[in-house]
């Protein structure tokens, strides 16, 4: 009756009733019962029906340790079991020991799986082809290269799952690629995942081109292989390569879709990361919290406060849990939006915030003209002992320069690099530049420019020049111009803001002769452009004056 059960409701009822009868301490039942919710990833009641037996043999630890080896969350309580084994002097056997390795693989805990591996050898199973190709699996899924080929060469015979298991450890960590396409030329028989595991190397080792010819070879391609090259070309910002595979791809998941819809709104395209997403509607697949925020991404970086708000509409009508993702993902956007109020309520809908909500939140309070307030986060933040990071920073030395706090400025530098031992880059010194440069302090701001470790850049020069221009000190000004039209010489601002510097201070020669300076680099000034809706589609205007 118990191998009929068709579901777990059926299962669960049978159960019950062999309970009432005593029968459940029974070792052979226990197994079958104990298999049996593990086929329905019932994985703590097949554990509960483990502790239920009080004399359990090495059938029903096996049976118990497989299960629990198939779900991350108690892979190591099958460890716990396996030392409950060595206690009770019950010897595990060759089907024990790939379940204990799979378990080490997927925490991953190395610790143990050389314990393991050490008893293998002791014991005498180093024979067994499953037990070895545990072995070179679990040390692949370490991070253990070095480890996982010496246990392929150890191997007396091999089989594909063998071949499959260190091409599979060369993948994941994207290392001697050379080494993995000898192994995978010596095949006789490569099978979907041996292409895949190839493919999946190349891509994290960063050579696409070695992925795409293989992918090109490929006689059977399936969703992981078009997946894997279209996530290559995303993650390199090659979108337009991407776009083309996209288009090839036979049939198109939602993974597939959220790949693509990211890999545009991470690197700066996000009207093409809406048409997807609306592209993905039409073709009336639901997205998950995954799609949406990278679709809430997009709309981040338009800054349309309409947008945003159909979003948060949209993640309603699909039925999205509000998870921490999702909300931290939604202040950022309202926030650079201008929506702060809508922001600040969104934040108070996380439970534990992290730092990534508090920087959000507090970035786009003291970027629209709410600095105290931005402040005020930043105290509450430190008093729930949330360590901040860079961009926290930013956003507090963005604040402290429109609410004229310089000292305090200043001081929280010191905070960040004594208290949190971080490192400051090009964009801390840019902000404090920008502080001390509109606080008046030019001679001050020259000096961070001059003291920066990395040599001035564009950000902490430009905040300067700016400053220069507020403060008509022709001087700076024209040392950081020729600055920076070294190092950006097709940037028509900083001529322009140079020459209106000397227009304010009545050297209109010197305007001139910097505007002539323009025509002769043959520098033109970039077009403006604004997006407008039309049809539920966005589209670009530009002024080209």
């Amino acid at each position: 009756m118990l191998k009929r059960c068709s579901s777990a409701t059926q299962l669960k009822q049978l159960h019950a009733h062999i309970f009432r009868l005593n029968l459940h301490k029974s070792n052979s039942l226990a197994t079958t019962l104990l298999s049996l919710y593990a086929s329905f990833s019932l994985t703590s009641y097949a554990h509960f029906i483990f502790t239920s037996a009080s004399h359990p043999n090495l059938f029903l630890f096996n049976h118990a340790i497989r299960a629990l080896s198939k779900d991350p969350p108690l892979c190591f309580t099958s460890l716990r079991l396996y030392r409950q084994m060595i206690c009770t002097q019950i010897r595990p056997d060759n089907f024990t020991y790939p379940f204990l390795l799979n378990s080490c693989a997927s925490l991953p805990d190395l610790n143990h799986g050389t314990e393991i591996h050490g008893r293998i050898v002791r014991t005498g199973f180093c024979s067994y082809l499953p037990v070895f190709n545990a072995l070179i699996d679990m040390y692949g899924k370490c991070n253990e290269l070095i480890l996982s080929r010496k246990a392929f060469n150890e191997m007396g015979g091999r089989d594909i799952v063998s071949y499959n298991a260190l091409l599979g450890a060369h993948a994941r960590v994207g290392e001697d690629m050379l080494n993995a396409q000898k192994v995978f030329d010596q095949m006789d028989y490569k099978s979907q995942i041996s292409w895949n595991a190839m493919i999946v190397g190349y891509v994290n080792s960063g050579d696409l081109d070695s992925a795409r010819a293989l992918f090109d070879k490929m006689p059977d391609r399936n969703i992981v292989s078009w997946t894997t090259m279209l996530v290559g070309y995303t993650k390199k910002g090659l979108i337009d390569l991407a776009s083309h595979l996209f288009e090839a791809i036979p049939e198109r998941n939602l993974i597939i879709w959220t790949a693509m819809i990211s890999g545009c709104a991470q690197h700066g395209r996000p009207r093409e990361a809406l048409e997807y997403f609306q592209r993905m509607e039409k073709a009336r697949l639901r997205p998950d919290s995954f799609t949406m925020t990278a679709v809430i991404s997009s709309l981040s970086q338009l800054g349309r406060a309409d947008l945003a708000n159909w979003i948060g509409t949209c993640v309603d009508k699909e039925g999205i849990e509000r998870n921490e993702r999702i909300l931290t993902a939604m202040v950022d956007m309202h926030a650079k939006c201008g929506n702060l109020e809508e922001a600040c309520r969104l934040f108070e809908e996380i439970h534990r915030p992290d730092v990534y909500p508090y920087s959000a939140l507090i970035t786009g309070l003291a970027s629209h003209g709410h600095g105290f307030k931005a402040l005020e986060l930043f105290k509450r933040m430190q008093a729930e002992k949330v360590n901040p990071d860079y961009i926290t920073f930013m956003g507090v030395f963005t604040a402290c320069t429109h609410t004229g706090l310089v000292e305090d400025g200043l001081r929280y530098w010191e905070i960040m690099v004594a208290d949190y031992g971080i490192e400051p880059d090009a964009s801390h010194y840019a902000c404090i530049v920008d502080m001390l440069g509109r606080a008046g302090r030019l001679d001050e701001a020259y000096k961070w420019v001059r003291a920066m470790p990395m040599g001035p850049g564009p950000g902490a020069l430009g905040a300067l020049l700016a400053a220069c221009k507020i403060h008509g000190n022709v001087e700076i000004a024209e040392n950081v111009a020729e600055q920076l039209f070294e190092m950006e010489p097709k940037n028509t601002g900083n001529f322009v803001l140079l020459s209106s510097i000397y227009a304010s201070n009545g050297q209109w020669d010197k305007a001139e002769s910097v505007r002539e300076g323009i025509k002769a680099r043959r520098v033109t000034k970039l077009p403006g452009c604004s997006w407008v809706e039309v049809d539920r589609k966005l589209r670009a205007t530009r002024s080209e004056r």
